[in-house]
């Protein structure tokens, strides 16, 4: 007999009339596809050869040779057909006690002949849709069971990504399909196949069909459909098991695995329905979820580990703690530097590993200890010395900063650096120039009277040796010799009083800078008598210390004139500038303009030029510095800057002196 158009019920009439078994098909009309035995042995014989199923089985409960009694207690003995529906067909005036002993050995319901049509069918659509429903929980309950036991094995996979797989394709086999193959791209994860299938243990052929397609789900009414609709590929697999569904999917249904899952039934399968289809989702996203749990677990594994190397091997000392102060972890390094600290449990306890002072030695109360603070989400950084019971005293160096999860605190690190030999090297720096800055003020102070009792006496014995020229030019070179040290003692007073004191102070008065300039000029010129100078002054006035714009300017020009090209004029320009001051001392340079790196230090005291190194060594290098901490006491601003077309010092001061 062909196979029943799908949708239509297959119903079975077992009796021994011709005649009862027409009326039964006419009865029940169309919608319906029938099969019809003589006997009930014929039926037997009929289910055993494993064709396809009825959906309910008329049974006359009086036959000759295999009775309805004999068929029905046949196929509940038999567990594969004990879920089919049987309605048993009898006479009028059948005794109460048959009717119950027809139910009992299995019948679903009964039906007296001569039977209305009417209540026929309606037992029947009964007895169906107890079946659909039946079935339906049984397809239900199967699918929860391999949906659990799927579960179990991916938790047992963890994250060995190719187990995952493996577990995926063998459930869908096991509960939905004859054959399940998937395909992963490769990607975060190397490229994976994996394949089974019911009626080859190689799955080779399945593997063959198995590749990156369109997602689609194909239902064919035999082979010689499948055969029609699907290109050659599919050939040979069809030929070998026949195909009646086919179904491509995407796995997973996000990021960042990609790959595609194929399934099959087989000749003698069902399509896929749509229950197959949900059931087949649902285990490709639980698959999916394992396998980014997996890749996520790896990459943490892998980020934990290069952590723990990196903490490990850190050269500073790193202590987390959690929001209530507890210890998670110190690396190494601070386990050397605060000794104990590995088993102090929290921040509060490991303020008693030792004593905590400041760096000046001031002692360090519980509620002041630095340790755990940030929670202001701030980065805090200080010192501290660490004196553990016994042991050397260390300097350290803490930042400590918040950690927050969430928009939640969840606790601090702290970074520790071991900071006693660079502090002992501070602190000595510091105590050696402060010793090199009263060195300097004391010679300079205690030079000072000396050198104007030489400058006094020679001025006296000048004065009486004019018609001696001998003694003349001695006196003229002693009086020389006493200027010069006297203005390198006024130097060093000057840098003294820059750098301890409250800098360099200042005799205020009303100043015009032009005639101030041209001055200068006037002063300077017979001593570079080959150079030449331009002054472009303008009439500005302002309330400043004469004698030491006076000092600024002279070094300016004195460089220009020493530094620079002789043969091109040397141009001073006084200007005002939106209520500001400006002196420019230009010049052309001699070789090559003044490289950044020096003019980034040109300010600093005692540096001096290539030039001025071999050409004048008798200079200490303060005369910029100096002039450059006038121009700052009067709250102005030196500059200078370097090019092909010259050198430039640009001095620039507040007009109005009311802040002085």
């Amino acid at each position: 007999m062909s196979e029943p158009p799908p949708d239509q019920p297959l119903v079975w009439i077992v009796d021994d009339s011709p005649t009862e078994r027409a009326i039964t098909v006419h009865a029940l009309g169309a919608g319906y596809t029938f099969e019809e035995f003589g006997d009930g042995a014929d039926a037997v014989e009929r289910l055993n050869t494993r064709t396809a199923r009825p959906d309910v089985i008329l049974l006359d409960w009086v036959m000759p040779g295999m009775t309805g009694d004999e068929v029905c207690r046949y196929v509940r003995a038999h567990e594969e057909f004990s879920d089919l529906a049987i309605i048993m067909f009898t006479a009028s005036r059948v005794e109460t006690d048959d009717v119950v002993r027809g139910l009992a050995v299995g019948a679903n319901d009964y039906v007296a002949k001569p039977f209305v049509p009417e209540e026929l069918r309606a037992r029947v659509h009964a007895v169906l849709r107890s079946k659909e429903l039946r079935d339906a929980a049984n397809r239900e309950r199967t699918r929860l069971a391999a949906l659990n036991r799927l579960g179990r094995a991916l938790f047992a996979a963890g994250a060995d990504v190719p187990r995952i797989l493996h577990e995926l394709v063998s459930s869908l086999q096991g509960l939905v399909a004859d054959g399940c193959a998937i395909i992963v791209l490769p990607g975060d994860l190397e490229p994976i196949a994996v394949a089974v299938h019911r009626a080859d243990p190689s799955a080779a052929m399945l593997s063959s069909i198995a590749t990156l397609a369109d997602p689609m789900i194909h239902a064919f009414t035999g082979s010689d459909d499948a055969l029609a609709k699907l290109p050659p590929l599919y050939h040979p697999y069809i030929q070998q098991y026949g195909l009646r569904g086919l179904a491509i999917l995407p796995f997973p249904v996000r990021n960042p695995v990609q790959g595609v899952v194929t399934l099959t039934r087989d000749g003698a399968s069902e399509p896929f329905e749509v229950d197959d289809v949900a059931a087949i989702e649902t285990c490709i996203e639980y698959a999916s979820l394992a396998v980014q749990y997996a890749l996520r677990f790896e990459a943490e594994r892998t980020a934990r580990a290069r952590l723990t190397a990196v903490l490990e091997h850190a050269p500073v000392g790193i202590i987390v703690a959690g929001a209530n102060g507890a210890i998670d972890l110190a690396n190494p390094v601070a386990v050397q530097l605060v000794t104990g600290i590995e088993t102090a449990g929290t921040l509060d306890r490991a303020f008693g590993l030792g004593t905590w002072s400041t760096p000046d030695g001031a002692p360090i109360a519980r509620e002041l200890w630095p340790f755990g603070r940030g929670a202001d989400g701030k980065a805090h950084r200080e010192q501290l010395v660490f004196t553990p019971p016994g042991g050397e005293s260390r300097v350290l160096s803490l930042t400590t900063v918040t950690r927050r999860e969430v928009d939640e605190l969840a606790g601090t690190v702290t970074a520790i650096e071991d900071v006693t030999v660079q502090h002992a090297f501070a602190v000595e720096r510091e105590q050696v120039a402060a010793f090199q800055e009263q060195m300097l003020g004391i010679v300079g102070h205690d030079l000072r009277n000396p050198l104007n009792a030489i400058v006094t006496g020679t001025e006296l014995i000048g004065e009486h040796a004019r018609e001696l020229p001998r003694i003349q030019a001695v006196v003229t070179r002693i009086q020389s010799s006493s200027r010069r040290m006297t203005s390198i003692v006024d130097q060093l007073l000057d840098v003294t009083r820059a750098r301890l004191g409250d800098g360099i102070p200042l005799s205020i008065a009303s100043v015009t800078l032009g005639p101030l300039v041209q001055s200068l000029v006037d002063e300077l010129a017979p001593t570079y008598h080959d150079a030449k100078f331009v002054v472009l002054a303008d009439q500005v006035r302002g309330v400043w210390d004469p004698e030491r714009l006076e000092q600024v300017i002279s070094n300016l020009i004195s460089n220009a004139a020493q530094y620079g090209d002789r043969t091109k004029p040397i141009q001073i320009r006084v200007t005002a500038e939106a209520g500001t001051a400006v002196v420019e001392v230009s010049n052309s340079i001699k070789d090559a303009p003044i490289p950044a790196e020096r003019l980034a230090t040109l300010f600093e005291p005692y540096r001096r030029g290539a030039t001025s190194m071999s050409a004048h060594r008798k200079g200490l290098g303060l005369g910029l510095y100096i002039a450059h901490e006038i121009v700052r006491a009067h709250q102005g601003k030196l500059t200078a800057t370097s090019t092909a077309e010259g050198t430039v010092f640009r001095v620039e001061l507040p007009i109005r002196g009311s802040h002085y």
